[in-house]
């Protein structure tokens, strides 16, 4: 028998015995099994290890050393580890609950309204009211006892808030403001100013439900501090969010007509503190409530149906939106602008500001940068998403970057999506027959699949030009719809023009400004119509197989067209040998370029870009309605991917 000798240098000895000719099971003393009779000698004492027989077949285990040393001393590890001293285990539990509340701390407003006392607390003063709590003195009673589930629950229920939502007065210095109530004893006293009477009545309505703690933008950010002021900004959605209710004041409701035609629907602000809530109550301007229910309000099928109606939201949005924009779908940039494109703000900034929360969007609040603060919210969207609804608006563009809005009024009231369904085309099928063959030359075909094995990877920003992948469509002529010379606008202050690109049919457009007239020579301007690249142009497997069902090319039989089949992959009879052979032949099949192809024959949300002089930087032209463009019929042409740099 060989045997393993382990020596600690702690007077225990443990001494492993394994038998190499023998399955015997071994029953130990403490009435465990040895199933590979193995078993440990706990005998106390260092010895050293016995020498086996010299005709014993056993096979020795040695370690390097103990080819020299006749001793192998190695220190005893164990795996067991010492239980935490009741003091040990106080502190770790003590670190634990303190964390808990650090992090409550930091989701939470920095400054609420204490409704029993009417005092503004900072962060530090609702730390100690906490820490003077029953309830935190309970759970620090029995605090080894305490589980982390058990801690959260006391932390969360604590620091519940309600958030108050209104209509800020017409005259601002109304509304009580952080100087007028810090270092107040109590809101409640106060008579001044004249806006105080509503934070009053809202703290009220919170205590009277039971909720302890509120916040009022009016008075629970100090606007001087310009730190203070960014980071509430940039957390309110999240603010209004984590609330356990939002209490909705409607100055101007005294009933459902009333409401309908409340002035609250129209501004910007109050669009995050509609849709961020996950409770809402609304009060009218009496201070009763809008229904008579404790419940959501947002819940009710009428008054949803209303709210619904009034700001073109979906009803399941209102309770169950989602912000930021992972995984959402096509146009939903689009949908999200529109919602904001009929409200309003005090300052023009904060109609891009009240929609960092809605987007997932963190950017710097610089007030004073006007116009451009809704540019840097589109720049940053178009960071998170490839949603190309960002850049299907209509109106004026940007001054700093002509491929954006200059306004949310531009997201209103033209569709949302990319004109697939106003198609001539009924079916991809037209294109998998010999009319697809005699058309499309093996060049384009190789050159569309090069194009979908390695698609565009999107557009960004450089050197301040927007680099845009596009297919493009050269203007050839471009003429005022009416012949007056010269040209004039209308009086609406728009004048209508008639544009005549390669590979589409004519097509009108509608601007607000003369557009320079396109005449031979150098110095002419330069139009192009161009459609954005988009990755939803590329056939999924689905769609290339739905193919192969309907013109009944996936069985392997062929269709007429003489077509050699290889599972999905399709190679027309009519492409070079030497292209049938080559890796991009049957990399891509046959059935994907045709789908490709019949979506690009599809019409398509198109913008007019134009270069004022040659070498300048294109620039997109505003134009008053949607510009669905419709390739014209005849010979099947492709242009391929071109970028271009767009100021």
């Amino acid at each position: 028998m060989a045997h393993f000798l382990i020596s600690s240098s702690n007077t225990i000895r443990t001494t492993l015995h394994r038998s190499s000719h023998s399955s015997t099971v071994t029953t130990l003393s403490d009435g465990s099994v040895d199933h590979l009779n193995l078993h440990v000698d706990t005998s106390f004492g260092v010895i050293e290890p016995s020498a086996p027989d010299s005709d014993s077949d056993d096979t020795k285990v040695q370690s390097p050393s103990a080819v020299t040393s006749p001793q192998l001393e190695v220190p005893y590890m164990s795996s067991y580890q010492e239980p935490l001293s009741d003091e040990a285990r106080t502190k770790k539990q003590e670190e634990l609950f303190h964390s808990i509340i650090d992090d409550k701390l930091g989701d939470i407003p920095v400054r609420l309204i204490d409704t029993t006392s009417g005092k503004l607390c900072s962060t530090g003063e609702l730390h100690a009211h906490f820490k003077e709590s029953r309830s935190y003195k309970e759970v620090e009673m029995k605090i080894l006892r305490a589980n982390q589930k058990v801690m959260k629950a006391t932390v969360d229920a604590f620091f519940e808030y309600a958030m108050f939502s209104h209509r800020w007065s017409t005259t601002i210095d109304d509304e009580p403001t952080y100087d007028h109530i810090k270092g107040e004893e109590s809101i409640y006293d106060l008579k001044t100013p004249p806006g105080i009477d509503k934070l009053q009545q809202f703290c009220k309505v919170a205590r009277e439900n039971q909720f302890r703690w509120a916040w009022s933008d009016t008075c629970c950010i100090d606007k001087t501090n310009n730190v203070e002021l960014q980071e509430s900004i940039i957390s309110m959605f999240s603010w209004y969010r984590l609330s356990s209710v939002t209490i909705v004041y409607l100055s101007d409701v005294i009933d459902e007509e009333s409401f309908r035609n409340s002035v609250w629907f129209t501004r910007g602000w109050t669009l995050q503190e509609l849709i961020a809530p996950r409770l809402v109550w609304f009060y009218k301007k009496d201070w009763t409530p809008y229904i008579d229910s404790k419940q959501n309000h947002k819940e009710d099928p009428r008054v949803v149906k209303t709210i619904s109606e009034v700001t073109s939201i979906d009803r399941t949005v209102l309770n169950q939106f989602v912000p930021g924009l992972r995984d959402v779908g096509s146009d939903e940039v689009k949908k999200r602008m529109s919602w904001l494109a009929s409200r309003k703000t005090a300052k023009i900034e904060d109609m891009a500001y009240c929609m960092m929360g809605i987007f997932g969007v963190h950017m710097p609040v610089m007030y004073g940068e006007r116009k451009n603060a809704f540019v840097r919210l589109q720049k940053e969207i178009m960071t998170l998403t490839d949603d190309l609804s960002l850049f299907d608006w209509v109106g004026e563009p940007s001054e700093l970057h002509s491929y954006f809005a200059s306004h949310p009024s531009c997201f209103a009231n033209a569709p949302a999506g990319s004109g697939r369904s106003l198609s001539k085309l009924s079916h991809p099928r037209l294109f998998a027959s010999k009319v697809f063959a005699s058309a499309v030359g093996s060049t384009i075909v190789m050159n569309i699949k090069k194009l979908l094995l390695d698609p565009p990877h999107g557009h960004f920003i450089a050197n301040g030009k927007m680099n845009i992948p596009l297919f493009v469509h050269e203007v050839t002529n471009l003429i005022p719809a009416d012949a007056t010379c010269p040209p004039t606008l209308n009086d609406d202050g728009s004048i209508d023009y008639l544009v005549k690109a390669e590979g589409l049919a004519e097509v009108k457009i509608t601007t607000h400004k003369l557009l320079p007239i396109m005449f031979n020579g150098e110095n002419s301007p330069h139009y192009r119509l161009v459609r954005m690249w988009d990755s939803k142009l590329i056939p999924s497997e689905d769609d290339v197989k739905k193919v192969d069902e309907d013109t009944g090319s996936g069985d392997g039989n062929g269709d007429g067209d003489g077509e050699h089949h290889e599972g999905f992959i399709h190679t027309p009879h009519w492409l070079d040998k030497s292209d049938v052979l080559s890796p991009m032949a049957t990399a891509v099949s046959h059935n994907a370029v045709v789908t490709f192809m019949s979506r690009l024959r599809q019409p398509f949300v198109a913008q007019l870009l134009i270069q004022t002089k040659q070498g300048r930087p294109y620039e997109r032209v505003g134009t008053r309605e949607r510009l669905i463009a419709v390739p014209s019929s005849g010979s099947i042409t492709f242009r391929g991917i071109r970028t271009l740099s767009v100021r």
